[in-house]
């Protein structure tokens, strides 16, 4: 059930069904459509649960509330037990039929019940209110555009572009941010007036058109240092992730999994493998020396899968512009092709596959949940002075060679991110926690992003978009890591982990389930002690404790490597160079006015030497300027 949309505060008798045609990937099998004069929507469906009557929209008893619904809510068994004892009657066995009588139960408060991933509408014909909510973690998103008067929502920005009075524009505040993140975060996008609804938030539409957005959720902190034991914590975790597998398993339709080489894939694919004996998973490689392929395939004989392997190759990049076009903003890494093949081979044969997304997040699986807590162990320890005059010299007079064994890139970092991390360093004790965690993040430092700004851009490399860490969280007296992870949920997760696969997923009518989202478990991570989950040699320590149970030790000790596309075997190909050319030539890059083109001709040019940021650089650009000319030019056009 894969995509809503709609509209309030005028008419158009056709729009419904343009928005329809333009998301008909995400759903398939079916459309439907609520409308009156003030309030319409609809939705495309892709039938998973109830294949022959879950049609939306789905009304209550007496059709007063509607409800469409993108996603899924994995205990709509449990909640429907619980709605009928208190006299509810059901005409399906879909779980979007919970929404419509869970919200005449409990009303706004609804989705603080709901366990799944999800964005729904529920309309109330009586008092011409509609109640929009998005899932804890934003797996599914919410577009919307609100401008005198009108409402405009959708699963994906481009069907709000099929209304006449939406301008196709680029925003130009997201700009900054998008190079030094290679995304957006919301609730901005890379268009002027459409904004995404905030993960974990509801939003309300009274019958005057008035908006009012709420939060429902937020990741809670423990602020106390009253700690079970790590037995009692492996415990409940093992419980706790076993029912979130079997929750995302509930399907009428065949459920497969991805898996990669690490940890994370492996353990969902281990426990979906108890509740689904023929399994199939699915695996992507590079055909280079960092292919992980072969580490997959054997954790796939070991497990008993029935197992597929995609390779990408150079005249994959081919399918880059399409790719662009599915993500609707901008992503800044060619790794945004592997997603969209392996979900197009997956989709071949499967409607629902499981994934391993967010177990890094709570469980401190990242280069940077080391180095930021052992920098502010540091900064505590070591005065200014000193710092500054002894421990910064040594740190410029570092042979490279010795700096990228630090990392876990099996890639040359070269000048730009000797500099990146050294600039990190000498400013650490000026920013808060926030502002750290984006700078040790950042693709384009703000010095460089200033240089390549052409002149009239240039005042629009600064760092003021950052919002400062909350101070309730600051002073909360809750663990350094905690606070750290919990920024995590703010924006990078849903607008670099989770986009990427949601877009490239449902681009082929694949629905990603992701077990380690589950709101009771990353409650549990956070009641946790930090020891449980890294220190400076070990990640994800727990995880691999409970994946010991489930897994061989060659498989739940393998080091984490960076799921990233390694552009210093694929760049000098034709295909690429094509790409490059057509994106990245004087005309193209004079005629777009954000970037001088003499420096991004040396960015080009510069792609000889190798180096892992400057290849990421060159990418995030392409990408950049291919949005605009899928989306604001229309150069391109799909489907």
């Amino acid at each position: 059930m894969c995509a809503i949309f709609g509209f309030a505060g005028f008419s158009d008798p056709e729009l419904l069904r343009r928005m329809a045609a333009t998301l008909h990937h995400r759903g398939p099998d079916g459309q439907g459509y609520f409308e009156s004069d003030r309030f319409s929507m609809g939705n495309c469906r892709l039938s998973i649960i109830d294949l022959a009557g879950g049609d939306q929209p789905i009304y209550n008893e007496d059709g007063t509330l509607a409800v469409v619904q993108n996603g899924e809510i994995y205990n709509y068994v449990e909640l429907r037990a619980q709605l009928e004892e208190k006299g509810h009657r059901f005409r399906t066995h879909s779980d979007t039929e919970v929404l419509v009588h869970g919200y005449e139960e409990w009303g706004r408060d609804l989705p603080k019940r709901l366990n799944g991933m999800y964005a729904f509408a529920v309309h109330d014909t009586r008092s011409g209110e509609t109640f929009i909510a998005r899932d804890r973690c934003g797996q599914k998103p919410f577009y919307y555009y609100h401008q005198g008067g009108r409402f405009v929502f959708a699963s994906e920005a481009k069907a709000i572009l099929e209304c006449p009075f939406v301008e196709r524009a680029p925003n130009l505040n997201a700009i900054d941010p998008y190079l030094c993140l290679r995304d957006v975060p919301e609730p901005e996008t890379m268009f002027a007036g459409i904004y995404l609804l905030p993960v974990a938030h509801s939003l309300t539409i009274s019958r005057t058109g008035d908006v009012r957005i709420e939060r429902y959720w937020s990741v809670p902190l423990k602020t106390d240092r009253d700690y079970r034991s790590d037995g009692e914590y492996l415990e409940a975790l093992e419980a706790a992730f076993h029912r979130a597998v079997q929750l995302t398993m509930r399907s009428d339709v065949p459920v497969s999994s991805y898996l990669s080489a690490g940890v994370d894939s492996s353990l969902i694919t281990a426990a979906a493998r108890e509740f689904n004996s023929n399994l199939h998973t699915f695996s992507i490689g590079f055909n280079s020396a960092i292919d992980e392929t072969h580490d997959a395939a054997e954790t796939a004989r070991l497990l008993g899968t029935t197992h597929h392997e995609i390779h990408i190759t150079p005249e994959d990049f081919e399918r880059l512009p399409r790719v662009v076009w599915q993500m609707d903003r901008p992503v800044g890494d060619a790794l945004i092709i592997a997603f969209d093949r392996l979900a197009a081979h997956c989709a071949q044969d499967f409607k629902v596959v499981l994934g391993g997304e967010g177990a890094d997040e709570m469980f401190a699986g990242y280069q940077f949940h080391k180095i930021i807590p052992l920098v502010e162990k540091y900064s505590r320890l070591v005065p200014g002075f000193l710092h500054h005059g002894l421990m910064m010299p040594g740190f410029h007079a570092t042979p490279m060679g010795i700096l990228n064994k630090f990392f876990q890139f099996p890639a040359d970092l070269g000048k730009g991110g000797k500099k990146r991390i050294g600039q990190f360093l000498a400013g650490y004790r000026r920013r808060d926690l926030r502002q750290n965690y984006t700078m040790l993040r950042t693709l384009w430092s703000q010095d460089e992003r200033h240089d390549i700004y052409a002149p009239g851009f240039k005042s629009r490399a600064t760092e003021s978009w950052i919002a400062p860490e909350l101070p309730a969280d600051r002073d909360s007296g809750a663990p350094f890591l905690d606070r750290l992870l919990k920024l995590q949920y703010d924006e990078w997760l849903q607008d670099w982990a989770l986009i990427r696969q949601d877009k490239n997923t449902m681009a082929h009518s694949l629905e990603i389930r992701l077990p380690f989202l589950d709101h009771h478990l990353i409650e549990l991570a956070f009641q946790m002690p930090p020891h449980l989950k890294a220190n400076l040699k070990r990640d994800k320590i727990i995880e691999r404790q409970l994946a010991a149970k489930l897994l061989p030790p060659a498989v739940t000790n393998r080091p984490k490597n960076p799921f990233f596309l390694p552009m210093d075997y694929f760049y000098t190909n034709p295909k690429i160079r094509e790409l490059i050319d057509l994106t990245l030539n004087a005309d193209a890059v004079k005629k777009r006015g954000y970037f001088d083109p003499a420096r991004v001709r040396a960015l080009v040019d510069g792609m000889a030497r190798g180096e892992f940021i400057g290849l990421k650089q060159v990418m995030s650009l392409v990408i950049l300027e291919l949005w605009h000319l899928v989306f604001i030019d229309r150069q391109f056009r799909f489907p």
